[in-house]
């Protein structure tokens, strides 16, 4: 997994294409993201600065993994228990 660092020469294109993927993998939905120009984005209905979006891209895949990792946990609780009632 690439991280979207706050780098000027980034474009954004790519700052973009990480939100639609980060959005995607917690949300399960497409957001709606355009570039608006200098520095500014428009995000499922509000206008958003390059820093702010980038930000919410590491939250919302920390917000991912946690989800990836509880649904982990879960599995194994399952299987435990599974293996607890057939003894």
């Amino acid at each position: 997994m690439m991280m979207v660092a706050d780098d000027p020469t980034l474009p954004p294109r790519y700052i973009v294409e990480h939100f639609r993927k980060a959005y995607h993998g917690v949300h399960k939905r497409d957001p709606m993201v355009r570039y608006m120009g200098n520095h500014w984005y428009y995000v499922n209905g509000e206008t958003v600065h390059r820093g702010t979006l980038i930000e919410e891209i590491s939250r919302l895949r920390d917000m991912s993994q946690r989800q990836t990792l509880i649904k982990g946990d879960r599995t194994l609780i399952q299987k435990l228990i599974a293996k607890l009632r057939n003894m």
